[in-house]
């Protein structure tokens, strides 16, 4: 192993390389003290037995790391129904930034998941105000889909500002392509501090319809 690679590196390379193989669509790597793999958790499409996937994960390190790891454990979990991927890992907003000029607009936000890992989507636009907030609900759906990998495409359909008695919200109509079919969701959020979180949080409402059964 690299002496050189810091300890977050090493893991979340690891973990990148993992999602990368066909029918894994989520990883979790582990170290001991000594910066050493130790457990590998990850979550399956159902197309292969978890021995084929084991033995693909160490094809994949032995390439990685250019030697045989010995690994404590090895967790594979399947998932049979493709549809109830998006509700395994909640994501939420740990972060935005954005950076403004009087014409052009750069919104980056930050999603993190239910093990800690934070997933960046970045996204550019005009400065106007309609500009912002689908910037930003594009960067959110670009941060999402590096969570959820190639398993689903996640578009923008529509975006709209509005009041709704004396308080501002967002309501956002999203696309989401698998399998061939392709199902709407939409999402609401009131715009509580300012208009990037409320549409990052609309986006994330939306996706989040699935986790009462939507699929």
């Amino acid at each position: 192993m690299n002496e050189f690679l810091e300890k977050d590196e090493i893991i979340s390379r690891c973990e990148n390389f993992l999602r990368e193989i066909k029918d894994i669509v989520s990883a979790e790597v582990k170290t001991d003290p000594e910066c050493k793999l130790s457990e590998i958790r990850v979550v399956s499409k159902a197309g292969k037995s978890p021995k084929e996937i084991v033995r693909d994960i160490e094809s994949t390190l032995i390439a990685f790391l250019g030697a045989q790891t010995d690994l404590e454990k090895t967790c594979v979990s399947q998932i049979k129904d493709e549809r109830g991927l998006l509700t395994k890992a909640p994501l939420k907003i740990k972060g935005i930034s954005t950076c403004k000029t009087q014409q052009n607009l750069e919104v980056k936000v930050l999603l993190e998941d239910s093990l800690g890992r934070v997933f960046e989507g970045k996204a550019k636009g005009a400065a106007s105000f309609k500009s912002q907030v689908s910037t930003t609900a594009h960067a959110t759906i670009n941060a999402i889909q590096l969570c959820m990998g190639n398993s689903f495409v996640i578009a923008l359909d529509d975006i709209c500002n509005y009041k709704i008695g004396n308080i501002d919200a967002i309501s956002v109509l999203v696309s989401v392509l698998a399998q061939g079919k392709e199902e709407h969701l939409l999402g609401c959020a009131l715009v509580v501090n300012d208009i990037y979180e409320g549409a990052s949080q609309a986006v994330l409402n939306a996706i989040n319809m699935c986790q009462g059964g939507f699929w």
